[in-house]
């Protein structure tokens, strides 16, 4: 029997670039869901962009895109829930899978059908990190919706880190299953041909990431060779602005390139030519970019904090640091840019890790198989 899959995400359509960890995975795992004769999916798509609901059939899936309502947030999602129902009315779908646990979340849980989400951030504690007052409490208020609906009352809940578990503890009910984050196989395809002293950022620039303490840490580094290639959006645009005067103050601005959201070709580029990666976050919960740098080979340096270590193996795949420490971050950096054999070291275990876990065929087989048990 085909199952009919309604997937309520922020996926891009294919073609569309990329713009953070979640839609890397619902890309990566539509992609491959597709592919598969069992699932006949339609992924639904909100946009502020869309006027109407538009209907559009990719190789393997529908995608459905729906407006976004304006100040929706503040009605607990009222329109959006109408548009959501009428198109899974129109689909009828076997069950529906929410990519998130906030607002898509919270659609797909009031729906009449058997849900099933999977579990990307911890809004209410992300709220903490957005520079202006009305993010902060957007964030904060979908975080305690999505609490109240997809964790205090779960039936099917996906975990991509054992850290969602610790997070939640008895509040998470209903059945879970631990399934990691997909990667998609080009990132295991990549050449590497790294330059020396180039580093690669690859995420949001904003206060969350931790790009200040980055920066404090370039400081402290010796090579001549230093370059820190920033991929990702700058849409923070207060948090952007004093990132750059700091930098500029500290003499280092020139070191740093920005190259905004990336193209999939261009990330793979950075990843074969980086000789390594740094996420000095304060908060994650499995971050998409260090599964695909570890698919690609490249070391990391990330920050010991939430999901992080159990994807990182400190010592093995790479180095965790103290979050918010420059001098440790500049201390680990220093030793894994200095050592090439180190770097090929890492990069060996940390491939084979993610060759073990991490590939897109083998995450979508068991979240089908997730679908077959709810069916």
């Amino acid at each position: 029997m085909s199952i009919r899959v309604a997937m309520i995400a922020d996926c891009p359509a294919p073609g569309e670039r990329i713009d953070g960890g979640v839609q890397a995975v619902t890309s990566y795992l539509v992609n491959a869901l597709a592919s598969m004769r069992d699932v006949d999916l339609h992924v639904i798509r909100l946009q502020m962009t869309v006027r109407k609901h538009e209907v559009v059939a990719f190789d393997g899936f529908v995608m459905h895109r729906l407006p976004i309502a304006r100040g929706g947030t503040a009605t607990g999602f009222a329109k959006d829930q109408v548009e959501v129902n009428r198109c899974l009315s129109e689909i009828r779908p076997h069950l529906v899978h929410s990519q998130g646990s906030g607002h898509v979340g919270v659609l797909a849980k009031r729906s009449r059908y058997p849900v099933v989400v999977t579990v990307h951030g911890i809004p209410t504690r992300e709220a903490r990190f957005q520079s202006d007052l009305r993010t902060r409490a957007r964030t904060a208020i979908q975080g305690w919706m999505g609490d109240y609906y997809c964790i205090r009352r779960g039936t099917h809940t996906i975990l991509i880190s054992p850290y969602v578990a610790d997070h939640y503890g008895t509040a998470l009910k209903g059945k879970k299953y631990l399934i990691p984050n997909p990667v998609d196989a080009r990132f295991f395809e990549i050449t590497r041909n790294e330059t020396p002293g180039r580093i690669l950022f690859a995420g949001r620039v904003n206060k969350r990431k931790g790009l200040t303490v980055l920066a404090h840490a370039a400081a402290l580094l010796r090579f001549q060779q230093l370059e820190i290639v920033v991929a990702g959006s700058t849409s923070d645009k207060r948090y952007f602005e004093a990132l750059k005067k700091e930098l500029e103050r500290l003499n280092i601005l020139d070191k740093f390139r920005f190259l905004g959201v990336i193209t999939m070709d261009e990330l793979l580029q950075e990843l074969g030519r980086c000789a390594c990666l740094v996420l000095p976050s304060y908060q994650e919960t499995a971050p998409m970019v260090i599964q695909e740098a570890m698919a690609a080979g490249v070391p990391i340096v990330a920050s010991n904090v939430c999901g992080i270590p159990y994807q990182v193996e400190d010592g093995t795949t790479g180095f965790l640091v103290a979050p918010g420490n420059a001098e440790d971050l500049a201390e680990k950096l220093e030793r894994l840019l200095s050592s090439p054999a180190l770097r090929a070291e890492f990069g060996r275990a940390a491939k084979q890790h993610a060759d073990t876990y991490f590939r897109a065929t083998a995450v979508a087989e068991r979240t089908l198989n997730v679908y077959r048990e709810m069916v």
